[in-house]
């Protein structure tokens, strides 16, 4: 299905379900199918499940210019907003959990957020250890340039998760070298102030074999707010929800019950 932005764009996306909603936010490059198992999950368990593909990415519209992160956030309030979903569960991978605590810093609709191995603060300070490889406030350009020469994944994703990405994949191709300047302002947003003070819960999923992220970032955040809890999974690389589904899925089931009484009324 289409939905068309404020500016225009059309992004693609999927709704299926009748229950309490929740939506899947994706990474910088990634697309909506990678939520497969999850999708799955949460439509036998009766809730209504959203998914959709940024601008610039899988099935959703090309634009010439895509280099505003406020403009992504402004893209998933819209679509809440035009599926009147009430009071929503935000889950994001990667970037897309940065644009999850991103919402919660501008909007309060929601009745919790899970960020998946997706540090607050992208740049590493002698006070904030816990940023992306070793960005710091002056190569964090030079960083995002280049594609990382690492293996995302610890053993691979789910076959019926694979198999469904690289059809998307041929299909819609990823420009990587067309959106480097939103990855540039991915990589300096600091959401840790946000999540410090968040009433909002929050769960923040890490790997602890993750290639990006030091996993000790969760407990950073989660020891100074008790509305943020943190998880830390072994055994598995930066995409947990298609290495290890059915771990995932038992985090995210128990999280969607508990807050269940927050999308009431």
């Amino acid at each position: 299905m289409k939905f068309k932005t404020s500016d225009g764009i059309s992004l693609d996306y999927t709704d299926q379900g009748t229950g309490y909603p929740v939506v899947f936010v994706t990474g910088f490059g990634g697309y909506k199918e990678i939520w497969t198992l999850q999708v799955r999950y949460l439509l036998e368990m009766g809730y209504r499940v959203v998914t959709y593909d940024h601008r610039n990415q899988g099935a959703s519209q090309r634009v010439k210019k895509n280099d505003s992160f406020t403009r992504l956030i402004l893209d998933l309030r819209e679509l809440i907003q035009y599926l009147q979903l009430e009071k929503p569960i935000l889950v994001g991978h990667s970037m897309g959990a940065s644009i999850c605590y991103g919402y919660i810093a501008k909007f309060r609709q929601v009745a919790g957020i899970i960020g998946v191995d997706q540090t607050p603060k992208m740049l590493n300070t002698a006070t904030w250890p816990f940023g992306f490889m070793n960005a710091t406030a002056t190569n964090y350009k030079q960083v995002a340039s280049r594609e990382p020469r690492i293996k995302e994944t610890l053993h691979g994703l789910n076959r019926d998760v694979l198999d469904r990405l690289l059809v998307q994949k041929n299909r819609h191709p990823f420009e990587r070298s067309r959106n480097i300047e939103l990855l540039e302002k991915h990589f300096t947003k600091d959401w840790v102030s946000t999540l410090n003070v968040s009433e909002i819960p929050v769960l923040l999923i890490a790997a602890i074999q993750s290639p990006y992220y030091d996993a000790k970032f969760v407990d950073a955040i989660a020891q100074v707010n008790k509305n943020v809890y943190g998880a830390k999974l072994n055994n598995c690389g930066h995409v947990i929800m298609a290495e290890l589904p059915k771990e995932f899925n038992q985090l995210l089931r128990h999280f969607v019950l508990k807050n269940r009484h927050r999308q009431v009324g």
